[in-house]
């Protein structure tokens, strides 16, 4: 134990509260996955790359095999289809994903 760590943790209250909650493993799955459809389309439609270039520039970027990028794009292929079917240009997907190099 490093020494006063007591003193100064009972001086300041808890920076977090250890609550054992349950279904909060995955609790930005959502906006991930649909960052990652964002970003496929970017790759694929906008760069114009091969199926598995535009995976694996994205298992770069996302930290997460290819299988896994694979599989979270084809169970949400419904918003594959409406990015798509809306074609976003490089300015509106730099509007929604900033963090992103879209050029």
């Amino acid at each position: 134990m490093i020494r006063g760590s007591q003193t100064l943790t009972s001086i300041f209250p808890p920076a977090f509260e250890n609550k054992a909650t349950k279904g909060k493993r995955n609790a930005y799955a959502l906006d991930r996955d649909a960052c990652m459809s964002y970003r496929f389309y970017y790759y694929y439609h906008l760069q114009r790359k091969r199926f598995d270039d535009a995976i694996a520039d994205m298992e770069k970027e996302f930290f997460i095999s290819g299988r896994t990028i694979a599989d979270r794009l084809t169970e949400n292929n419904d918003l594959l289809k409406d990015i798509a079917q809306n074609a976003p240009d490089r300015k509106q997907l730099r509007q929604r994903y900033p963090h992103f190099n879209w050029n």
